[in-house]
């Protein structure tokens, strides 16, 4: 068992600690309180100069598939169709990325991981921690969401290629037809399931009987032929998993969630930069987001009316809302530094923890395991020298699974910072 002993504990969900302990077991939080109590025989881990805070969620980056240092040679886009549901970002992903290593010294323990933006749709995304060597002891969950994108990117990758969606209109009737492609691929194979649960209580019934001639006549229905890309989406139209829309300008928004509840299918906003514009409808629908990359400059009509604003204006109206860094478009280690802004901004204290912590949690499907340090959560958890949203604090140590997995002393050489 390790104990930490902490000057303050922030877990978000309830109320702040004073001079509290953290017991950990097996990966998990076993105890949350306060005081500096200290089981026999356990591992103490002195903290009480700081601030323990839970890791912190991107639950929307290219950490792993845009890498650091390889230029060209990204896997993040399979831009040669518009169309590609079937390629999964668990393929490309490559734990060894530098800025999963930049991620732990800002904090962030764990991200989603999405495809980019060049296509309509453009694959599975996603969620791990960011620490580990095998790819498969760091996944969270496999299937995150089936990202899209409604508005510049796919009509400018494509338009160049001279081929459709080369407008909006492009954009929004490819993805319709796919989607209705989709609907007809999934009743030809629950045609074809019912079909094959009649021959088969046929079959038993004329076993039973032992009418070998009865059942000679049978014949045995076609079993249609697998196509991935349908397969893809059969999740997001059961409910499985969201759509995962990039979307930035409002009318791009609105189409997004319009289309989500023409097929009946969730979604997810990614980016909602003129959010603010459409509270009103984004509250009535009840649509989550994840804002940003608001540090990054205007590098598109789309983005010409973001602001720090929307994040707080977005949580007071009651919005699950979180916070993305779009990495490597912002650097995803600076979290706190985007949060702190917003802060300043109109976003309340209690929303910057939530936004960078719970409510990603809760918009990835994941708030049972992080986002908080509650009893029987990830130990997941950060150590601040000072306020997590002054700028000028240090992040001292970070923990995932209960494992330390970052000390500023010990990896200052790593040029990190």
């Amino acid at each position: 068992m390790k104990v930490l002993l902490c000057d303050k504990i922030i877990p978000v969900t309830r109320k702040i600690i004073n001079q509290g302990h953290i017991f950990i077991e097996n990966g998990k939080i076993t105890k949350v309180g306060e005081g500096y109590e200290v089981p026999q025989g356990a591992e103490i881990i002195d903290a009480k100069d700081m601030i323990a805070f839970p890791g912190i969620i991107d639950a929307h980056s290219h950490a792993s598939v845009f890498e650091e240092e390889i230029g060209f040679h990204q896997d993040g886009n399979e831009s040669t169709d518009p169309i590609t549901p079937q390629v999964r970002v668990i393929d490309a992903i490559n734990p060894k990325d530098r800025g999963l290593r930049r991620a732990v010294s800002g904090g962030v323990t764990c991200i989603c991981v999405a495809p980019g933006s060049a296509n309509v749709v453009g694959g599975h995304m996603t969620t791990i921690k960011t620490h580990g060597t095998l790819l498969s002891k760091m996944i969270v969950t496999q299937k995150a969401g089936i990202k899209c994108a409604f508005g510049e990117n796919p009509k400018r990758v494509y338009g160049a290629q001279k081929k459709m969606p080369n407008t909006r209109m492009g954009n929004l009737a490819v993805f319709r037809q796919f989607m209705v492609d989709v609907q007809n691929y999934m009743a030809k194979w629950d045609a074809y399931n019912r079909k094959m649960k009649v021959y088969l209580r046929e079959q038993k019934e004329n076993e039973i009987n032992g009418d070998k001639e009865k059942s000679s006549k049978l014949s045995e229905p076609s079993i249609p032929e697998r196509n991935l890309k349908y397969e893809a989406m059969i999740d997001v139209f059961q409910k499985k998993i969201p759509l995962r829309a990039h979307a930035h300008q409002a009318n791009d928004i609105v189409t997004a969630v319009e289309l989500a509840k023409e097929f009946d299918v969730n979604i997810i906003i990614e980016h909602c930069s003129e959010g603010h514009q459409i509270i009103d409808y984004l509250l009535k629908n009840q649509i989550p987001a994840l804002i940003g990359p608001t540090f990054s400059h205007r590098s598109k009509i789309e983005t010409r009316f973001k602001t720090w604003t929307t994040l707080g204006k977005l949580y007071k109206a009651g919005l699950l809302v979180g916070l993305t860094s779009d990495h490597p478009v912002s650097p995803l280690q600076f979290q706190t530094v985007y949060a702190a802004i917003a802060h300043r901004e109109g976003l309340s204290e209690q929303g910057a923890f939530e936004v960078l912590t719970i409510n990603g949690a809760k918009i990835l499907g994941i708030e049972n395991r992080v986002g908080s340090i509650e009893v029987g959560k990830d130990a997941d958890i950060v150590l601040f020298e000072g306020h997590p949203l002054d700028t000028r604090s240090k992040i001292s140590k970070v923990f995932i699974n209960g494992n330390p997995v970052f000390d500023r002393l010990r990896d200052k050489d790593e040029n990190l910072f």
